[in-house]
């Protein structure tokens, strides 16, 4: 699947929203899309998914423009899945598996391949297929919810996968879980968009970031690029991940020097010392001020530092 993005201009009323936006999503491509509240972004998403009318611009998909009268609209649900900012908000079935099975509803599936889609969804947001699926949507918790819709969405399948901060009511460990299975869907040639205020999320998931500002995509580069550039990431309103944070008050303070960066590496003192703090314990970054657990920040902060991922990107 591919997707292009021309020039794309949308209004509302004599407000423009979006102007002369362009950007190319390929084939199991992770993309993060960040940027101050009213900059564009849920506009963006829902263009791409056919779901607003455009002033000017095309959109391709894989070579097709969608906005064309000879467009097969059933493509674009077939290939485009999008979860909303709050999609629990949409439940409206009996059961769970109904809700989460209403996309397939047309779709030229049996009816065992239906019910098997909708195990699988529910068991990827951490569900047991067998316990929820007779039960109301409306009667689960807030955090339920939003996992039981975009299991609907997730059951359809998609080749791109649109979410509009998705992580909202996630508790730790379920938001961890499903950037995991995101960035797995990856690996199988999904492509993921996803705009989140979650800088920390995307810095350890997503492979490529774009920044908006008031309409239009200012920054667009690898995910070190970009939020690794914690003053640039200022001007649109945001802050950079805490390892670049950590890495840009080391610097400001003088705990590692300004050629650090060139060395790849850490002062040989600070180095060693960080090397012997167990990992669970917590201490004071000399001369930062900023507690944070030395193993597990050290590949991201020497990262940020050089310009290169860490382990964990």
């Amino acid at each position: 699947m591919q997707m292009e993005v021309r020039k794309l201009t949308v209004g509302y009323g004599a407000a423009w929203v979006l102007d002369q936006v362009s950007l190319q999503i390929g084939a199991g491509e992770f993309i993060g899309i960040v940027g101050c509240t009213g900059c564009g972004k849920t506009t963006l998403l829902k263009a791409m998914a056919g779901l607003l009318e455009v002033q000017s611009g095309e959109i391709l998909l894989d070579g097709e423009n969608i906005f064309s009268r000879r467009f097969d609209r059933a493509v674009l649900r077939r290939k485009v899945g999008m979860v909303f900012q709050y999609p629990e908000y949409q439940l409206f079935a009996q059961t769970v598996e109904k809700d989460v099975g209403f996309g397939l509803k047309y779709s030229r599936l049996s009816r065992e391949e239906k019910q098997e889609r909708v195990r699988w969804a529910l068991e990827q947001m951490g569900f047991s297929y067998e316990e929820i699926k007779d039960q109301s949507p409306l009667s689960l918790s807030g955090g339920e919810k939003r996992r039981v819709a975009i299991a609907g969405v997730l059951a359809t399948k998609p080749e791109l996968l649109m979410l509009d901060e998705p992580l909202a009511g996630l508790d730790p460990m379920a938001r961890e879980m499903f950037l995991e299975f995101l960035e797995g869907l990856t690996g199988q040639g999904v492509s993921v968009v996803m705009v989140s205020h979650n800088v920390d999320a995307l810095a350890q998931h997503a492979a490529r970031i774009i920044g908006m500002k008031q309409g239009k995509i200012v920054m667009d580069g690898s995910c070190q690029e970009v939020l690794g550039d914690s003053r640039a990431l200022r001007t649109i309103g945001l802050l950079g991940s805490e390892a670049a944070q950590t890495a840009e008050l080391l610097l400001a303070n003088g705990v590692l020097p300004e050629g650090a960066a060139k060395r790849r590496g850490l002062t040989p003192a600070l180095q060693e010392e960080m090397e012997n703090v167990p990992v669970e314990e917590k201490r004071i970054l000399p001369g930062s001020g900023l507690p944070v657990t030395y193993e597990a920040l050290r590949d991201e902060i020497i990262g940020a530092l050089t310009g290169e991922k860490g382990e964990n990107r």
